[in-house]
């Protein structure tokens, strides 16, 4: 300790508040180094210029003392709180933007990583851990998510979501975890927990899936809300099919800033997406492309002489033609697919991460409900129809 510690420690022998700052700052520091196992109340009072007495006096016990220094910034904070106050879909958001945030930023003398750490061995440590935990994780959310017969599967998720970032990214430095940028980390951490928080329970009559039966047409019970009518169908299709051509006017105007039009985009994107060497036969492509074979041939055509795929004749069958990108058809290829991208989630600002997350899932229910409905179901339900009517009727 040199003479200027001395006469600082000296200075400050008669005022408790610059003592209680001084353990607190030996305590984080030393809680950092060695771990909460590891730091004992002597040595954060001789750190500090105090007695252990009056660390006690301070704190109590080394759990208070060491709650004191981690302070409440650690779980779902003031600042988590007032961000979803009148808007409880923002919570996937916040969580994951305040989480990051704090960790990105945590200085080298802050004491978390220590008791992680020491937690994984040290029974003493994991308890207090679990406590703070459930202090300031747990009870906050249940709170903003309410309690409910899943509220404790989706809290374990949320929690089990967060650590594992954290364990990941912070504590072990996983690749490719380290790495990711946060911009891109974020967003995708939002969805994840939109997921733990924002799927609505099944109804009562669901399938095991969660997927509403057929038969449920009529008037149904959300979970604990009012009875509601299902909406007559125009009012559901209408809107979809409206905003499908909005979608395609959309890409339209961006792909169109690139001199080519949707279905050409359409077919670069097809031949990308297969991976090197970027190639694919035309059967292929029209599996993936809203093309007919007389379309598809003719934007491959177009393409071949804008120089931007060739094609290649198989060595065994010459009835099996592939289409391939050349390095120019690549390079355009991958810059449309980037502004579609831009241009898509543009489009989607104006929906939260948990609203966005609910319309996955109510749009992957449609897709089922479809498939269920399909043009061999309605086939069989005309040739029942047809059958049962009598002759010349």
């Amino acid at each position: 300790m040199d003479s200027e510690q001395v006469r600082s420690r000296r200075g400050r022998g008669h005022d408790p508040e610059g003592n209680r700052r001084a353990v607190l700052d030996a305590a984080r520091r030393l809680f950092s180094a060695h771990g909460y196992a590891g730091a004992g109340i002597r040595a954060i009072a001789a750190e500090a210029g105090v007695t252990p007495g009056l660390v006690m006096a301070y704190f109590g016990t080394k759990d208070g003392l060491f709650l004191e220094a981690v302070g409440a910034g650690t779980g779902v904070t003031g600042a988590v709180l007032d961000a979803v106050a009148n808007d409880p879909d923002r919570l996937p958001r916040a969580l994951a933007h305040a989480y990051l945030e704090r960790w990105d930023r945590l200085p080298d003398e802050d004491p978390w990583p220590a008791l992680i750490r020491s937690a994984l061995s040290h029974p003493p440590s994991a308890e207090l851990f679990r406590g703070i935990l459930d202090q300031q994780v747990s009870e906050p959310l249940v709170r903003l998510i309410g309690e409910s017969a899943r509220s404790d599967v989706r809290l374990a998720m949320v929690r089990s979501v967060l650590f594992g970032v954290i364990m990941e990214r912070y504590m072990f430095a996983h690749e490719p975890a380290r790495s990711v940028p946060t911009e891109q980390l974020e967003p995708a951490l939002a969805d994840v927990l939109a997921t733990a928080v924002g799927a609505r329970e099944a109804a009562p009559g669901a399938g095991s899936d969660g997927s509403a039966r057929a038969a449920d047409a009529g008037p149904v019970r959300a979970d604990a809300g009012p009875v509601v009518a299902a909406p007559a169908p125009e009012e559901l299709f209408g809107p979809l099919q409206a905003c499908l051509q909005r979608y395609r006017a959309l890409t339209g105007a961006v792909v169109k800033d690139f001199g080519i039009g949707v279905a050409a985009s359409e077919v670069l994107d097809a031949l990308r997406r297969a991976g090197a060497p970027y190639r694919r036969t035309m059967g292929e492509v029209a599996g993936v492309v809203s093309l007919s074979q007389g379309g598809l041939t003719m934007q491959a055509d177009r393409l071949a002489e804008s120089g931007l795929i060739e094609r290649e004749r198989d060595g065994r069958d010459r009835r099996i033609v592939r289409l391939r990108l050349t390095p120019a058809g690549l390079d355009l290829a991958a810059r449309v697919a980037d502004a579609r991208a831009a241009g898509e989630r543009e489009m989607l600002a104006g929906l939260g991460a948990a609203e966005q997350a609910r319309l996955r899932d109510l749009l992957a229910l449609l897709g089922r409900s479809l498939d269920e409905a399909g043009p061999e179901r309605t086939e069989r339900r005309t040739r029942t129809t047809d059958a049962a009517e009598p002759e010349g009727a």
